[in-house]
């Protein structure tokens, strides 16, 4: 029973509010009791609905591009800890510059814990907590960032590399997989979020690239309906897919 009303009784329904676009507002507030801590719980807070859409405790549910949904949805198990992640990911956006990357750690480590709770199985729950991983550092790390998602990018690129020459030329080009394993444990306590990283990147590399392939295609194909027919209106883009007009929220995107 990972999530509980505020009463400790299993959350079985959660109310939210749609607020067009992909925000939804939580209309009513739960709790988290973290599974590797018994006396840690977590209070999700309801939305305050004084603030306009956006702000608050607002959520995407899980922030996957649409054109990525046949891999991995938005919402289903990891709604709730999707939510969750959005509000601490919301605390450590307002928390002073020194504090967010830290804080961001924990909350990205929580939303592992409670996707796995929640009965997602383990290789999902990493893959997207990589994900979480990777755009905490591009967003609060700086340098730093700039340099693991550098090797991020080499790594996945290495592994690629290593499987096609393998099957091409030699099986012992198989060997340079190892590199970006030997790699990551130069990063210490995020050896586990570069490596990870790195070959679920690479796994999951040629099944984004086809998507997204497959999106742009759908644009061009609506593009030339849109000229030649005629329709009224702006030019078809490649929505919804990797982002949303700016609704005027004050906090920085998750």
């Amino acid at each position: 029973m990972p999530f509980t009303d505020l009463n400790g009784d299993e959350l079985r329904s959660l109310p939210l509010i749609y607020r067009l676009g992909r925000d939804f507002q939580v209309a009513e507030a739960f709790r988290w009791r973290d599974p590797r801590d018994s006396d840690r719980v977590l209070t999700i807070p309801a939305h305050d609905f004084s603030l306009p859409p956006g702000e608050g405790n607002s959520t995407d549910f899980a922030s996957v591009p649409p054109f990525l949904w046949g891999l991995i949805a938005s919402f289903g198990k990891q709604t709730l800890p999707a939510i969750l992640h959005d509000s601490l990911t919301t605390v450590a956006q307002l928390a002073p510059a020194d504090q967010r990357l830290e804080l961001r750690r924990t909350a990205d480590e929580d939303f592992r814990v409670s996707l796995i709770d929640s009965g997602m199985h383990q290789l999902r729950a990493r893959v997207m907590w990589a994900s979480v991983g990777m755009e905490r550092y591009a967003r609060y790390a700086g340098g730093l960032g700039v340099a693991i998602i550098t090797q991020l990018s080499i790594g996945v690129l290495t592994i690629i590399a290593a499987v096609a020459l393998g099957i091409i030329a030699h099986p012992l080009w198989l060997l340079l997989a190892i590199v970006p394993a030997i790699a990551a444990l130069a990063w210490g306590k995020n050896m586990d979020l570069i490596f990870t990283a790195s070959y679920l990147g690479a796994l999951y590399a040629p099944l984004v690239a086809a998507a997204f392939i497959g999106s742009r295609l759908e644009q061009l194909m609506a593009l030339s309906v849109w000229v030649g027919t005629g329709t009224p209106g702006p030019a078809p883009k490649a929505e919804p897919t990797l982002r949303w007009p700016d609704r005027g929220t004050t906090l920085p995107p998750k």
